[in-house]
């Protein structure tokens, strides 16, 4: 059983499928892109999902604190509002209140937990490849 102990560590590490990925572009004049990889199935425990900055290696884990369901429309997929805590080094320092509707992005939102500055994030549908995402 102590080979289990650094699977966690080992999944910030794993490669993602790219359709497990959403690429997003934020920040004034759109100079900051990062990578989210979708939160796996609910399995019981608490949700986690990973975000990864352009040109960086390390995936920062993200702990899901809410999620709230709505019926847009009938027939049409539900949007999902969740809120996600990022860590690093066993500290939060930051926070993501996602939208997304089906495989769609909507709203992406990180609040940086020192400082209290808000980056807004779009869905970059373009930066989407095979393999990730790609910035020029």
């Amino acid at each position: 059983m102590r080979w289990l102990a650094p699977l966690p560590l080992l999944l910030a590490f794993a490669p993602a499928h790219a359709e497990d990925i959403r690429c997003l572009t934020g920040g004034s004049a759109d100079q900051i892109h990062l990578e989210w990889k979708l939160p796996e199935a609910d399995t019981g425990t608490t949700p986690v999902s990973f975000v990864r900055y352009a040109g960086k290696r390390q995936w920062l884990r993200l702990t899901r604190l809410s999620n709230e369901g709505s019926e847009m429309a009938e027939g049409r997929p539900w949007q999902f509002d969740t809120v996600w805590e990022e860590h690093l080094d066993g500290k939060v320092t930051g926070h993501y209140a996602i939208t997304t509707q089906g495989a769609r992005v909507y709203g992406f939102d990180y609040t940086n937990a020192r400082n209290g500055r808000q980056t807004r994030f779009s869905e970059d549908i373009g930066a989407m490849t095979d393999s990730g995402c790609h910035w020029d």
